[in-house]
């Protein structure tokens, strides 16, 4: 489970069935053109709080808003072994699925929306089932996200909670 908090991560940018749930509406959701985007930049796991033998070298996750409104992710993962994992995709906050493509094979989409400038709900998927539903949160002073990430698979539906810090 270690090995799936920062593969977690990493995937949390991706992959995605469509929601049976969306999150709001067409006229609740923010635009890259239309707020600020305190989520644009790059972020670290803050991954000090994972047992040691488990715990990924880094984990960086970038996110980039085009004047169209899409969103690109792009997450990295560098194992405790030094093996790199990556993930990137680009999709409309509308919920919708769209492809990831690199090398992490646990996702295959992911679907967005965004209800608040500083708020992201990215469901990720694979072959059309749910993976896990993530929200990341910007901290009121832009150099610090909360990610809260449900899992499909777990029974009692726990939450968890990870940290990433700004790197630019």
């Amino acid at each position: 489970m270690l090995i799936a908090i920062p593969l977690a991560a990493a995937g949390l940018m991706f992959a995605a069935a469509p929601s049976a749930d969306p999150v709001g509406t067409a006229d609740t959701v923010y635009s890259a053109t239309s707020m600020p985007l305190p989520l644009v930049g790059s972020w670290s796991l803050d991954a000090s709080l994972m047992p040691e033998k488990e715990r990924p070298q880094r984990v960086t996750m970038t996110f980039r808003a085009s004047q169209d409104g899409k969103w690109t992710t792009r997450v990295e993962i560098v194992g405790p072994d030094g093996f790199r994992k990556h993930a990137e995709s680009t999709a409309a906050l509308d919920g919708v699925p769209v492809p990831v493509t690199g090398n992490m094979d646990f996702i295959d989409s992911v679907a967005l929306r965004q209800p608040a400038p500083d708020t992201l709900v990215m469901t990720l998927g694979k072959a059309g089932a749910r993976v896990s539903t993530r929200v990341y949160t910007v901290a009121k002073d832009l150099n610090s996200m909360t990610e809260t990430i449900v899992w499909s698979s777990d029974k009692l539906q726990k939450l968890e909670t990870t940290h990433f810090n700004r790197i630019s």
